[in-house]
């Protein structure tokens, strides 16, 4: 039975050190072949999440590749894991979090990106986490995926909501500014959200300064 062997697999988990990062790496490489059923999938996310903390790099990227496989509410479990990780000390640990909800933000419905991206203004707002290049690029990407008029209502919120973040600070703003020429230039972007990212450095070109527009 496969949820048998990944329990097993889990079980090795306890019994070894860290100091075993190699072999452990490779157990939780394994683990994503194992993901042929929903019942499996849930074991799979319960001994990456138990890992999280110890081999957050492996995990999360892992998380990443099985989410086509998720349904919806185990696409939401992880989604939380990677939100409270934000809120991570380690800059590191913050930062791998905040690249894995970039990544996963393609693979979400519109309920779900609006659920992140409020739960991301709502911890901005609290200064629970401050925005990096890493955050900059999540927002970017989740704003680009969501409707025009909802776009555009992420935009306001930014705009009037967040202006230290986004004015004052000329680093955080550069960030912001960076992500969203990438998306601009990126081949692989489709034509719709190309546009969006045209949008967007066009609502922020209003504030940008002169070095940034030359840029």
């Amino acid at each position: 039975c496969i949820i048998n062997q990944i329990k097993i697999i889990q079980t090795q988990f306890n019994r070894l050190n860290l100091d075993n990062w190699k072999l452990i790496n490779n157990r939780l490489n394994f683990l994503q072949y194992l993901c042929i059923s929903t019942e499996t999938l849930d074991v799979v996310i319960r001994c990456y999440k138990k890992n999280f903390k110890e081999h957050i790099g492996t995990c999360a990227d892992l998380l990443c590749v099985i989410s086509v496989k998720l349904n919806e509410q185990q696409l939401e479990d992880v989604i939380t894991l990677f939100m409270d990780g934000l809120v991570h000390e380690d800059k590191y640990d913050h930062e791998r979090c905040a690249l894995s909800i970039a990544k996963i933000a393609l693979k979400l419905n519109e309920r779900q990106l609006n659920k992140v991206f409020k739960c991301l203004m709502n911890a901005f707002e609290s200064r629970k986490i401050k925005i990096c290049n890493k955050c900059a690029h999540a927002l970017a990407t989740i704003s680009s995926q969501l409707g025009e008029k909802q776009l555009d209502n992420a935009l306001q919120r930014l705009i009037h909501g967040f202006p230290s973040y986004f004015y004052n600070n000329e680093e955080q703003l550069g960030d912001v500014f960076q992500c969203l020429i990438n998306g601009l230039s990126d081949e692989n972007e489709s034509k719709d959200n190309c546009r969006k990212c045209a949008q967007l450095l066009g609502k922020f070109s209003m504030k940008w300064n002169e070095k940034q527009l030359n840029d």
